[in-house]
């Protein structure tokens, strides 16, 4: 039976800084089953210009209860595309070369990201270890989504060549979108079209949620706000990032649709380089429905906040995302809120439609969205709340303890 497992995602953070759990989970439980885990990543808090190690050591191991990382030290890159990449290489080098200081792992789980995977693959290989690709975005798949480039143009022909022989590299095949398996056919990268990855090393295990955890903090992580605790309206709220390929601007637009309802206040929580846009955009349209909250929420108070919304909205570029699913981390938290999400796409396996708990449709136009928006709001209380006890019972398979369950098969 495999015993060490190493974890490599250059991106994963501490759990007092990590929005993104599912790193940090998957540690968690198989230590819980009897695995000796590690994972490894940058120094570099990822969108917080923050570097843990402050002196030259190469890297530094650091517990946090029971999860153990190393943390590689790597540049600071801030909003710089280059340094940015000089970091990630600085992090696969310096990981293979300092990799003889620790026990040989049987299994390692890597997060490849953009590029500059080869490096890992290669150790793996070297080191005898099992190697698991973890894809947690389909890149280039998104920049072709996102409308950013076609599909047949030559950087995207070329990221797409290097993705494929990551494919091959790798022995098993970890995808968070459902449609793992079905990307992989439409590229006529299966055996089956005549490609060399065979189909049985193909797997879905999506981002997930902490069930006990949510549970715990929502409890004993509460905030004093008098927004969250005004039950006299019902409260719509988006929580993430607030970026183009986020597209809130359209669910400001709903919102101004909806400015004469008294009733119904929009809570925004997050950030991005669109939030000073449509911050101006709401105080010029005298839009007092729009709330604008932290920029930054710390991720044990995220159960609590998302508890006390009465809708929950997913917001992305109509057309361009999610044609093999999705598994935002925050849907699930929503689900695991107990209330209906509207989302302003319609997603391929989205769970959103699988188990009738909102509703997910590209919307045309403003007036659109505001409709959607207020079927959930209106919904009559037994309705209501028979939608937001099939969230909840979702939130179950979405469970971190049952995914780990998961991938230990795959071991």
């Amino acid at each position: 039976m495999a015993k060490n497992v190493w974890i490599i995602n250059m991106s994963a953070m501490p759990p007092h800084l990590e929005p993104r759990l599912q790193t940090i989970k998957l540690a968690q439980y198989l230590g819980q089953q009897g695995y000796d885990v590690k994972i490894f990543a940058s120094s570099v808090m990822h969108n917080m210009d923050i570097n843990l190690i402050e002196d030259r050591a190469a890297y530094v191991e650091k517990s946090y209860g029971n999860v153990h990382f190393v943390h590689i030290n790597t540049l600071l890159y801030g909003k710089s595309r280059v340094k940015r990449i000089i970091s990630a290489l600085q992090f696969r080098h310096k990981v293979a070369k300092y990799s003889c200081n620790f026990p040989k792992p049987d299994v390692i789980i890597h997060v490849p990201g953009f590029l500059l995977g080869y490096k890992i693959a290669n150790l793996a290989k070297k080191l005898k270890a099992k190697y698991i690709s973890q894809v947690l975005d389909l890149y280039p798949e998104s920049i072709v989504e996102l409308g950013v480039l076609g599909r047949n143009n030559p950087i995207i022909k070329a990221l797409r060549w290097y993705e494929k022989q990551m494919y091959i590299k790798a022995d098993e095949h970890v995808f968070s979108q459902e449609g793992g398996r079905d990307y992989i056919i439409g590229q006529g990268w299966d055996k089956e079209n005549g490609g060399p990855l065979d189909l049985s090393t193909v797997h879905y295990i999506n981002n997930g949620v902490d069930l006990k955890d949510f549970e715990y903090n929502k409890e004993h992580y509460t905030i004093d706000d008098a927004d969250l605790l005004d039950t006299s309206v019902k409260k719509v709220m988006y929580l993430g990032s607030i970026r183009l390929a986020n597209n809130v601007m359209q669910l400001i637009k709903a919102a101004e649709v909806l400015k004469e309802r008294e009733d119904i206040k929009f809570l925004i929580y997050g950030n991005g380089d669109e939030r000073h846009v449509l911050e101006s955009y709401c105080k010029e349209h005298n839009l007092k429905n729009v709330l604008f909250k932290d920029k930054w929420v710390e991720p044990k108070y995220v159960p609590y906040i998302v508890s006390q919304a009465d809708v929950h909205v997913l917001n992305y570029m109509p057309g361009g995302f999610g044609h093999y699913g999705g598994s935002q981390s925050k849907s699930f938290q929503y689900m695991a809120s107990g209330k209906p999400i509207c989302c302003n796409i319609s997603m391929a396996y989205c769970p959103i439609t699988k188990f009738n708990i909102g509703v997910a449709k590209e919307y045309q136009t403003a007036e659109e969205y505001a409709a959607a928006i207020l079927s959930l709001v209106d919904m009559p209380k037994a309705e209501y709340d028979a939608m937001c006890l099939r969230a909840k019972e979702a939130a179950k398979l979405y469970d971190y303890e049952y995914l780990t369950s998961k991938m230990i098969e795959i071991f």
